[in-house]
C-alpha cells in the first residue's frame, strides 16, 4: 500500500499532531497522524468490504472524512476514534450498496415472494444489530463506554483502566456486568418479538 506522506515525524504524539492540524489547518500534520494508523484502517475496511480495491478507496474516503470530522469532535484517543469511524464508514457503504441489489427474475422464481422481495423482512443479523443498539442504551454510562472501548475500539482492560484512571478490576467488572445486562436485554427482546 502506498504511503500518503513521506514525512514520518515520531517526535509528536497523536494528540500533538491533531492539535497542530487543528491550529494550522495543514494537512501534512493530519497526514502523518493518519499514516500511523493507515494499516489499521485498511484492515478494518478489508474485513468489512472483503475487496482490496474497495478497501483502498474507503481508506482514502475515510481520510477526507477525518479531515472534516476532527474539527467537529473532541477526540480523546485518536486510534479508537478512527477505528469506530472506519467501521461505521464501511457499514454505511455496505448498507448503501445493499439498497442497490438487483434480483435475477426468471420464470422459476416469479412466484417466490422471498426472492422477489428480499429486503422486505429484516434479516436475523439486522434484527440482532437493532436489539444490540437498543440494549446498549439501557446500560449505565460507564458500562456502555467500557463495553464500547473493549469490544468495538479494541482496547485492553489495562488501556481502558489507564484512560479512565480506574483499577483494572473495576473496568473488568463494568465490562462483564455490561455484557451480562446486554445478554439479558437481548434475550428479552427476542422473547417479546417471538410472542
Amino acid at each position: 500500500m502506498l504511503k500518503l506522506w513521506s514525512r514520518n515525524n515520531d517526535d509528536y504524539s497523536d494528540e500533538e499532531l491533531l492539535n497542530l492540524y487543528l491550529k494550522s489547518d495543514d494537512l501534512s500534520h493530519l497526514g502523518v497522524l493518519f499514516q500511523r494508523y493507515m494499516e489499521l484502517t485498511f484492515g478494518v475496511c478489508l474485513k468489512y468490504l472483503k475487496d482490496e480495491a474497495l478497501a483502498e478507496d474507503a481508506v482514502m474516503n475515510i481520510f477526507e472524512e477525518v479531515a472534516q470530522k476532527v474539527k467537529k469532535h473532541e477526540i480523546a484517543a485518536f486510534r479508537g476514534w478512527l477505528y469506530v469511524l472506519s467501521k461505521n464508514h464501511c457499514l454505511m457503504k455496505l448498507r448503501k450498496d445493499k439498497k442497490h441489489l438487483s434480483v435475477n427474475i426468471t420464470p422459476e422464481n416469479m412466484y417466490s415472494a422471498e426472492e422477489m422481495h428480499p429486503l422486505d423482512e429484516p434479516s436475523e443479523a439486522e434484527e440482532r444489530e437493532k436489539h444490540l443498539i437498543d440494549c446498549l442504551e439501557t446500560l449505565t454510562a460507564l458500562q456502555k463506554e467500557c463495553v464500547d472501548m473493549f469490544y468495538y475500539q479494541g482496547y485492553s482492560y489495562k488501556e481502558i483502566a489507564e484512560m479512565k484512571d480506574e483499577e483494572i478490576g473495576k473496568i473488568r467488572s463494568h465490562i462483564q456486568n455490561g455484557r451480562r445486562n446486554l445478554k439479558i436485554c437481548i434475550e428479552n427482546k427476542y422473547n417479546q418479538s417471538g410472542e
